[in-house]
């Protein structure tokens, strides 16, 4: 009898083993087939710099299967991402237009490329996705999906340089190496001596094509030029040292002249700012900078401005030596939100020891335009 129930015991313990091992059960949701049948106007597209505010693709799609009941909605989301590395994806675009449809420049899309890290002129697949999310407060429904690959290449956005071609009116050629100021702004800059002359950018030292010719938007304007053809040049009437700055982000070119500066930099003195008397805190806190690739020729200070009567005054050291030059007012407590004059740098022996005066407290901006030679105070943003 104890074999029995032994044996009894042993079969129940083997029973409970089994079922422990058993694999879990879950409910699964169904996948709903693929009503939407995302299509794209291109599966292979090369992008190009000239074509950059045109569009490259568009992707369409039916609609999705009505599910959910009568009270249900569907709202509809796309996104792309590398087809062999899916963590790089682009944001979710919610289609909040009504219609099924979404489009990319030749921009927009280079943008995402770059943001993967694919050289340009790397052919990459691209696989595109519409997701079909059911709005429904009695239950969850899978949302339908839809797919589909595309393959594309990028561009350079920006050249690492940028190069003048200068042809006077003897047909003399001048080719001037322009690189950014700013590494990735698409902003250029070369100070050279100029004389009158037409001109233009090419992308090579050694090629003229690809090039930016004159644009149909000024006489500062540009056009991205790929090969030869009846396109005009810049002209230029300007004689001396001047500093060329070409925005690539919205194609022109300006020409300036910079009043040069000893120290590269100027910086502010006096009671009227936080900075006071003391030339070595000047140095520290009372810089003006020039940030703006765009606008080399313009140099600014924000802090707090004292007026104080009228007693407070400021100048501004170029040399960072008393005995130095000095931008000095063009009169005695002139205030610069209202008088602009600037004039040249000088010593005060020159011409007395003028210095400008703010007509409130209050945060403001002092610029200082090195190319026009003027002075402006306007209250901080």
């Amino acid at each position: 009898m104890n074999k029995i129930m032994k044996l009894i015991c042993l079969l129940f313990l083997m029973l409970i083993v089994a079922s422990c091992n058993k694999e879990p059960e879950f409910y699964t949701l169904e996948t709903p087939v693929d009503q939407m049948l995302l299509k794209a106007s291109s599966t292979e597209i090369t992008l190009a710099k000239e074509s950059e505010n045109e569009t490259a693709v568009t992707f369409t799609w039916d609609a999705a299967a009505q599910r959910g009941g009568a009270n249900a909605s569907i709202t509809y989301f796309f996104r792309m991402y590398m087809a062999d590395l899916h963590s790089n994806v682009t944001n979710l675009y919610e289609n909040t237009s009504g219609e099924r449809s979404i489009s990319f420049t030749h921009s927009e899309l280079n943008d995402i490329l770059a943001s993967w890290s694919i050289l340009p002129g790397d052919k990459v697949t691209i696989e595109a996705e519409v997701i079909a999310q059911v709005n429904s407060s009695d239950q969850y429904l899978k949302p339908e999906l839809s797919k589909i690959q595309l393959d594309v290449a990028g561009y350079d956005k920006n050249a690492t340089a940028i190069y003048m071609v200068m042809l006077d009116g003897d047909g003399e050629r001048t080719v001037r190496r322009m690189t950014e100021k700013i590494v990735g702004s698409g902003i250029y800059q070369s100070t050279a001596e100029l004389k009158p002359c037409k001109y233009f950018f090419a992308l090579s030292a050694d090629s003229d094509y690809p090039c930016y010719m004159k644009g149909e938007n000024g006489d500062n304007s540009l056009q991205y030029v790929t090969e030869e053809g009846d396109y005009e040049m810049l002209e230029n009437t300007k004689r001396g040292t001047y500093t060329m700055v070409v925005d690539l982000n919205v194609f022109d070119v300006n020409i300036v002249s910079l009043y040069p500066l000893p120290k590269d930099g100027i910086w502010i003195v006096g009671n009227s700012c936080d900075v006071g008397w003391d030339l070595g805190v000047a140095k520290d806190k009372g810089g003006l900078t020039s940030k703006d690739p765009r606008h080399p020729e313009l140099w600014t200070y924000t802090g707090n401005f004292h007026f104080n009567g009228g007693d407070n005054e400021f100048k501004l050291s170029v040399d960072l030596d008393w005995g130095g030059k000095f931008f000095f007012a063009p009169t005695a407590g002139a205030n610069p939100a209202a008088e602009h004059e600037l004039g040249e740098a000088r010593y005060q022996d020159a011409g007395g020891d003028l210095k400008w005066s703010v007509a409130s407290d209050g945060k403001y901006t002092l610029t200082v335009d090195l190319n026009e030679m003027k002075i402006y105070l306007n209250p901080a943003e």
